[in-house]
């Protein structure tokens, strides 16, 4: 092998190197679509919401919440759902948030709960289905 070849070889194995090395992971995403769960007759409607208000958070842990955000200490996240039902989120770590859905309709408050488990490069998507009652969830 002739010194040319070499030193080809090896400014090809620093490069690989260096490259694979300084590629980020994504930071966790998730989208979260809200439904209308069942009618007064129990059946499912499964049309999407607009409106929803949508939020993630940290389940209390010891009587102390947790943070979405622990470098700028956000307990949580909201967002309102789209015309198609979605709202989506961003999230700098990853990490296991309760999500929670809520939706007022005619003095009634229609609720919805999930989870999101965040990992770092994926996009997780979770489906609520909102409920008159809580003991509908």
């Amino acid at each position: 092998m002739n010194n040319f070849s070499k030193i080809f070889l090896a400014l090809s194995l620093i490069s690989i190197m260096f490259l694979s090395a300084c590629s980020d992971p994504a930071s966790p995403k998730a989208t979260v679509t809200v439904y209308y769960g069942m009618d007064l007759s129990g059946t499912e409607m499964n049309a999407p919401v607009e409106g929803a208000i949508v939020t993630a958070y940290v389940g209390p842990q010891n009587g102390k919440p947790g943070y979405v955000d622990p470098d700028n200490k956000v307990e949580k996240v909201v967002g309102t759902t789209s015309a198609s039902g979605q709202c989506n989120f961003d999230f700098p770590v990853e990490n296991i948030l309760q999500v929670k859905a809520e939706y007022p309709l005619s003095g009634d408050t229609l609720y919805g709960e999930g989870v999101l488990v965040l990992k770092e490069d994926e996009t997780i998507t979770e489906s609520i289905h909102l409920r008159k009652w809580k003991s509908q969830l």
